[in-house]
């Protein structure tokens, strides 16, 4: 029995998000996966390499929710000063593309060239 992207992501997760929600997470990595490798799907050698990017962005998303607690930045002792990190993005830069920049490595093997 082959397991899916879905099944994968539910396992891994402790508290998953709505299955409706889940498959729109899926298929904004997975498009990102094509666009990356330049394909029209996705290789099932990738399964668990995309199931694993879902499960980063899902993470990712969690993390930089509005109402979740800033991390601290720096801390000042004279006259106490603590600054808290800003979840901004670089620019342009998407939660989906630093998601596929950390695993090129993996990706790059199911790259196509385009002319």
């Amino acid at each position: 029995m082959t397991m899916t992207v879905l099944d994968i992501v539910k396992a891994k997760l402790d508290n998953p998000p709505p299955d409706d929600r889940l498959a729109v997470y899926i298929d904004e990595v997975g498009q990102a996966i094509k666009t990356f490798c330049n394909r029209d799907d996705i290789p099932d050698e990738l399964r668990y390499v995309h199931a694993n990017m879902v499960v980063d962005f899902i993470g990712l998303k969690q993390k930089n929710a509005p109402d979740a607690e800033p991390a601290v930045q720096s801390i000042k002792e004279g006259d106490v000063q603590v600054t808290f990190t800003a979840h901004e993005k670089s620019q342009g830069e998407t939660e989906v593309e630093s998601i596929v920049h950390s695993y090129k490595s993996a990706l790059y093997k199911f790259r196509k060239m385009r002319w």
